[in-house]
């Protein structure tokens, strides 16, 4: 099982909600978790039911503070132990294994709050028995090692969060990726890095699932990173299918494409010899100049991930310029890759519907002025 645990930093733009459905669709976890969302109400409702998920609780943030959002897909069960304002806790029900208890955590920023949730959440408190694996933005580190700036280190602000660890007889899981979970600062003198976010469990949850690992994704529309925590590591596979030509509503984004087509298109010539001939142009356009989204989206996660391990050891202003504009053009890829599968979902339904997917007038006509059809 996957599980996709985030904090977003506000659930509401569409930055985000394009990026959590690229990460949904890339990793297929059975389990999101969102922390501060800074969203509630019915608000809050109307953004989880547009994720696609059939099941979701939440805890209310208090203000635009805190928040916790849990959504889930039909291959599991949760059934909830106990709601409170820093964690959330959960009974995960699986088919063919036992039931586990799983907690999501969002620490205050506030040093007297967060030792309250160090004080409650406790197997002894939660009657919790058997495996249990707890993860979320804790707010605290347990060494120099795990913040960037090892000089502004306080041990005194931490340690009860080391203490909790060593009292509740937890082990950290470790991860893959960057080791700073949260990047934030514009230039050398204001950044900090730290690894607020983890994943921890006991030993039993530890030898029911020996294989989970932990992943931290790239930062995108957030300054933390996503924890991708799979308890059962296994290889996928994806297929590569060609196609024929079809017209990308995603090249209308392209700050080029409407002189590019300005230049193709004859209105001397005969509809149908034009169409061929800009389809075939088009087509040579998106090798060479647009590129393949889907290629061009994973190079620049890989940039990114690099960027920001490097940031981790080394701060320099080329660095953070790099990785600002890295981030920008990822979020324009993946509007791009929204465009795209929003094109493909349509027709799938002009299809399913027998009403003919084509129309005399070419598709680029009405799509040039950047607006997707209706």
């Amino acid at each position: 099982m996957i599980s996709l645990i985030w904090n977003c930093q506000g659930a509401a733009s569409k930055d985000f909600c394009r990026t959590l459905k690229h990460f949904v669709r890339i990793h297929n976890p059975s389990i999101v978790c969102l922390l501060e969302p800074k969203v509630s109400g019915a608000h809050a409702n109307s953004i989880c039911a547009s994720f696609g998920f059939p099941e979701w609780i939440r805890v209310e943030a208090i203000g635009f503070s805190g928040g916790i959002w849990v959504l889930w897909k039909n291959n599991v069960t949760l059934d909830i132990i106990q709601t409170h304002p820093q964690f959330l806790a959960v009974q995960v029900n699986e088919v063919g294994l036992e039931p586990w208890a799983l907690s999501f955590v969002y620490g205050s920023p506030n040093l007297q709050l967060r030792r309250k949730l160090f004080a409650e959440l406790s197997c002894r408190n939660l009657n919790l028995q058997g495996p249990w694996l707890s993860v979320g933005d804790y707010n605290s580190v347990t060494c120099q090692g795990e913040v960037s700036n090892p000089d502004t280190f306080n041990h005194s602000r931490y340690v009860d969060f080391s203490e909790w660890i060593f009292r509740e007889g937890l082990l950290d899981l470790g991860y893959t990726g960057a080791p700073f979970t949260l990047m934030r600062g514009v230039n050398s003198s204001t950044f900090r890095g730290a690894r607020l976010d983890r994943a921890l469990a006991n030993i039993e949850w530890r030898l029911r699932f020996p294989e989970a690992q932990v992943q931290h994704l790239s930062m995108v529309a957030s300054d933390h990173s996503p924890l991708l925590v799979n308890t059962c590591i296994s290889a996928s596979s994806h297929l590569n299918h060609r196609m024929r030509f079809k017209f990308n509503a995603a090249w209308t984004t392209h700050p080029k494409f409407q002189d590019f087509i300005g230049q193709m298109w004859s209105t001397t010539g005969e509809l149908e010899s034009e169409k061929k001939s800009v389809a075939e142009a088009l087509q040579a356009w998106n090798r060479n100049v647009f590129g393949n989204i889907f290629q061009r989206k994973n190079r620049t996660l890989a940039r990114l991930k690099g960027v920001q391990r490097c940031l981790c050891t080394k701060v320099t202003p080329n660095l953070l310029r790099l990785e600002r504009k890295l981030r920008e053009e990822l979020e324009n890829t993946l509007y791009q890759e929204e465009l795209l599968w929003y094109q493909r979902s349509r027709e799938e339904w002009i299809r399913g519907t027998g009403i003919p997917a084509f129309t005399t007038q070419p598709l680029w006509l009405r799509t040039a002025t950047g607006k997707f059809p209706n």
